[in-house]
């Protein structure tokens, strides 16, 4: 027999400890970890999550903001800056009216069955409670939206809507796009506060430790001028880094339809959620966005950075004498809609032939009255218009320049112009919603013939203001591990949360913000009761 080797006691020893060392909690490892930084909170993201920021350092919590981009705001400082609340106190003082039972109702319609009543709940109740927070707390003061016109609620047929006073926006000089001003409103606050933001510093890792009961947060990593920064944060961390409207890869694996364009942040790519996902937390609503149609053109054009593209594609689209078509001359929806229903519509599927979706690519056509009434492409009636927008004397030669059948399109809009001269549409129902119309009595608001020439076309296409889906939290916003656990001091909001409007669509001018500003003001009240 050859010798054999044998262990030692000693040796045996050796490897125990060597395994334990291997196996040590992330505790031990923490208490003999340099951090560079010590705070109570960290708030990731410079968009909405400031406001949590703002209750954190008004309770008296050592706080820190970081965020990727070189400048704050993410997607909020290029939006509208409305806020849809239902049952809000600013309503009231304006005399009107809505009713939590209503609010209740129509957010169960929206929510397709993407939401929890937990979190429908938690945003009917906490939402005006926050529009409170910040009139007391900052500069910013709200009132009945005026931007969003006659009609705010994208819905108002529907049991439970409320047509106008859901929408708030801060009080400015002007009707117009006011998310500079809430941005300008809570970074101003902050500042006033000492919580610094540093921007240019991009969050890396979530540094956690084991407990019986799933894992606690205890830190983040960052990188700060080129270098490694470890924070330890005593009290916990609020992911609000947006969304991953920038990260190609995700939105194909995750989204019910493709979607090339986005008007949101150029550094918003899913950091927040892929950091939560490493410690095992849940995902919801990852198959929405908050939808949009956008003119091609433009988005190759201007969609690199966040804002860059126009809204026009949207707005347009509304007007009489215009129709969205898609290559075979067929109208596919009511182009009266809101932008967020109108997203799905290009994606219905074909299955025959070759597969692929039956609505794209897809046109706008309208007729010279447009042209010479209203914008086009963005342009005034005096304006060149952009090469991308096509025109000729015919729908023929309209069709042939656009690659559109010629057939299909002269069938349809016949067909169009015999209804619309009636002010109906039988086949989709455009204006028979006082949303389409604005409110308006007359069917005719967003309904009429295409008549006179030339005509005009351009293509469009699906985008979106951000995507909508993310970590799974619960009604205090905290997060929800793949076990149905809370992982500890770690909360999301915003488009980094899978809470959405709540849920699949959204209700109204601002169902973007609303619930980021409400679930932030939750993950904020969350955070001060631990001071």
């Amino acid at each position: 027999m050859s010798e054999q080797k044998t262990l030692s006691r000693r040796d045996l020893l050796k490897g125990a400890s060597a395994a334990a060392l291997a196996t040590l909690p992330l505790a031990a490892e923490a208490a003999a970890r340099h951090w560079d930084r010590e705070v109570d909170v960290v708030v990731v993201g410079s968009g909405t999550g400031m406001l949590a920021a703002l209750i954190a350092a008004n309770a008296g919590l050592k706080t820190l903001v970081l965020e990727k981009h070189p400048g704050p705001g993410g997607n909020t400082i290029v939006s509208g800056g409305v806020l849809w609340i239902p049952n809000n106190r600013v309503m009231v003082r304006e005399g009107l009216r809505d009713s939590r039972e209503g609010a209740l109702q129509y957010l169960r319609h929206l929510s397709l069955g993407q939401a929890d009543q937990a979190l429908m709940t938690a945003f009917v109740d906490r939402g005006p409670d926050m529009l409170d927070y910040v009139e007391k707390h900052t500069s910013l003061r709200w009132r009945v939206s005026k931007m969003m016109g006659a009609v705010a609620d994208y819905h108002p047929e529907w049991k439970g809507s409320n047509v106008r006073g859901r929408s708030v926006e801060p009080v400015q000089d002007f009707v117009g796009m006011a998310g500079g001003a809430l941005i300008g409103g809570l970074l101003t606050a902050l500042q006033a506060k000492g919580v610094p933001v540093l921007t240019a510093t991009p969050a890396k890792r979530l540094i956690a430790e084991d407990t019986p009961q799933g894992k606690r947060v205890i830190g983040i990593e960052a990188e700060h001028e080129g270098k490694p920064l470890l924070i330890r944060t005593r009290r916990g961390v609020l992911m609000a880094s947006g969304g991953f409207e920038r990260n190609w890869e995700m939105k194909l694996h995750f989204l019910r339809g493709p979607s090339p364009y986005t008007f949101g942040t150029e550094t918003n790519e899913g950091d927040g959620i892929h950091m939560g996902m490493a410690l095992g937390a849940d995902l919801r609503n990852m198959n929405e966005v908050w939808g949009m149609t956008v003119y091609k053109g433009d988005a190759e054009a201007n969609g690199a950075h966040r804002g860059g593209m126009s809204l026009y594609g949207q707005i347009e689209r509304r007007s009489p004498g215009l129709i969205a078509v898609n290559r075979y001359g067929e109208r596919f929806n009511n182009e009266g809609a809101d932008y967020d229903s109108t997203w799905r519509c290009y994606h219905t599927w074909e299955n025959w032939g070759e597969l692929g979706f039956h609505n794209l690519p897809a046109f706008h056509i309208c007729d010279h009255r447009v042209r010479s009434t209203m914008t086009l492409a963005g342009k005034q009636p005096d304006e060149p218009l952009p090469d991308w927008v096509k025109s000729a004397p015919t729908l023929e030669e309209l069709a042939d320049k656009l690659g559109i059948d010629k057939a299909g399109l002269l069938a349809t809009v016949e067909r169009f112009n015999r209804n619309a001269a009636e002010g109906r549409d039988p086949d989709f129902h455009r204006g028979e919603s006082i949303y389409d119309r604005n409110g308006s009595a007359d069917p005719h608001a967003t309904l009429r013939p295409l008549t006179e020439a030339p005509f005009y076309g351009a293509e469009v296409s699906p985008a979106d203001l951000g995507t909508c889906g993310g970590l799974r939290v619960d009604g205090n916003a905290q997060v929800i591990d793949v076990f149905n656990r809370p992982i500890a001091n770690l909360y999301a909001s915003g488009n980094t949360a899978g809470i959405g409007s709540p849920g699949a669509l959204y209700g109204g001018g601002g169902g973007t913000l609303g619930p980021a500003m409400t679930f932030s003001y939750i993950a904020g009240m969350e955070l001060a009761k631990k001071a």
